[in-house]
């Protein structure tokens, strides 16, 4: 059998295209050995070594460190390693979902900025499929909710999670509660509570896009009703002009917010469910 030629360290990372300390480096973390001749202090290695280097960067790039790497090559069981590995895919596929939220909803809004720009977007509608969602409630008009202990711990993952998830205003009988919202599967992805959160089934809504006077949220007490009060009425009529009726709690989604004239507005999508024969689109 031949024996297999040996390089010093310089020439066996020169060849690899790696640099001497990422050698050394994955020599500490056990991924690469090195044996020494008598009489000097040279290190040498094997070609053969090579695809322990092509395997680690590769592990490296789906996220493992080189103490991991090593764990895995050196020491893990095959059912620990398929174990790792499947945390590891549930992880990835939670962050790309989360991913392909945050584009959907950019290019949503960024859609509705082109559209102001062109004057097209406020009093125009759509219909569209809600799926089933989850509202946690955490503010009235003028204060917040009485959070209970664990109430106030789902607070901060709802907080954390946007803007996966989004602020929103529900309006029900003539009041508003502010709060989040986001899709039941989501909310059940994210770990997403609370005792005050409310369900809603998935539905078919009337979506109205309107504008609100920055200064109306937070503001004066009772502002905020007012408005409520003015921008019912052209989304209600709207509604009542396709031959359908409400049939549940509205909800206003926060868009985006510009100013105009010196006045800054939040631009904002109202959500009514909807009873009644679908109607000709003549928007």
């Amino acid at each position: 059998m031949a024996k297999q030629k040996t390089y010093r360290m310089g020439e066996f990372s020169q060849r690899l295209g790696v640099t001497r300390d990422l050698v050394k480096h994955y020599e500490k973390q056990h991924i690469l050995t090195s044996r020494r001749e008598e009489g000097n202090q040279y290190r040498y290695y094997y070609h053969a070594q090579y695809p322990a280097i092509l395997i680690s960067k590769k592990l490296q790039n789906l996220g493992y460190s080189l103490r991991e790497i090593g764990h895995l090559l050196n020491e893990a069981s095959l059912e620990e390693y398929a174990e790792e590995n499947a945390r590891r895919i549930a992880a990835l596929e939670r962050e790309q979902l989360l991913q392909s939220i945050a584009l959907e909803g950019l290019r949503f809004v960024h859609d509705c900025q082109q559209k102001e720009i062109e004057g097209t977007l406020l009093g125009s509608w759509e219909l569209q499929e809600r799926p089933a969602l989850v509202f946690f409630p955490f503010s009235g008009m003028t204060e917040f909710l009485p959070l209970s202990a664990e109430d106030t711990a789902a607070m901060s993952g709802w907080t954390d999670a946007t803007p996966a998830v989004e602020y929103c205003r529900l309006i029900r009988e003539g009041k508003v509660i502010f709060g989040f919202t986001a899709s039941e599967k989501l909310a059940r992805l994210l770990g997403l509570g609370g005792s005050q959160v409310e369900r809603f089934s998935a539905c078919r809504v009337f979506c109205y896009y309107l504008r609100v006077p920055r200064s109306a949220i937070g503001g004066q007490v009772n502002s905020d009703e007012a408005e409520i009060q003015k921008m019912l009425p052209p989304a209600m009529a709207a509604l009542e002009a396709q031959g359908l009726t409400a049939a549940g709690p509205i909800l206003v989604r926060h868009l985006f917010e510009a100013p105009e004239d010196g006045t800054f507005y939040y631009y904002c999508q109202m959500s009514i469910p909807v009873c009644g024969q679908t109607p000709t689109l003549t928007a």
